[in-house]
C-alpha cells in the first residue's frame, strides 16, 4: 500500500536504471525480497543492511537515491537514522520511503516531518514497489 496522495506526496517520474537503492530493515527476508523485487526490474546496485550503524556507512559511500527504512528498527533508531542520512547528504536529494508492519502507524506523523515521502505495508508487493517507481504495468 502506498500513499501517494498524502499531504507532502509529489508525482514522480520512472526511476532510472542507475538509481541505487539502500534497503534498511532489521528483517533479512525483507531485505532479499526486496533486493530480488527491485534486481527483477532492472536496478542493479541495490544494497540491504540490517543495522543503523551499517546503514550510516553505506549510505555515506553508496549515495542512494532510494532508500526502504524500516519504522520499526529496535530502539526506536528510524527517525534518529532518517535525520542522520539527511545530514550527511547535504544537498544530494534522496527518496525516503517508510516500511511498516501496520497501515496506522503510531509515528506517522513524526515520520512525514522526518521526510519520509510514502509507506509500504510489509509485506510488500511487486505492484507497490512498481507503483512506487512509476513502472508501467507492462513489465510485469
Amino acid at each position: 500500500m502506498t500513499h501517494r496522495d498524502q499531504r507532502g506526496s509529489r508525482s514522480e517520474k520512472q526511476a532510472s536504471p542507475d538509481t541505487r537503492f539502500l534497503i534498511i530493515d532489521d528483517d533479512r527476508k525483507v531485505g532479499m525480497s526486496l533486493s530480488f523485487m527491485l534486481e527483477t526490474r532492472g536496478y542493479p546496485e541495490v544494497r540491504a543492511v540490517r543495522s543503523p550503524a551499517r546503514a550510516e556507512s553505506v549510505f555515506s559511500t553508496f549515495q542512494p537515491g532510494v532508500v526502504f527504512l524500516d519504522l520499526d528498527m529496535p530502539d526506536a533508531g528510524s527517525l534518529r537514522l532518517a535525520e542522520q542520512m539527511k545530514r550527511l547528504a547535504q544537498l544530494r536529494k534522496f527518496r525516503l520511503i517508510a516500511l511498516t508492519n501496520d497501515v496506522e502507524h503510531a509515528m506517522r506523523e513524526e515520520a512525514r516531518v522526518a521526510g519520509f515521502e510514502r509507506y509500504l505495508v510489509k509485506p510488500v508487493t511487486q505492484e507497490a514497489i512498481d507503483s512506487l517507481l512509476c513502472i508501467p504495468t507492462s513489465a510485469s
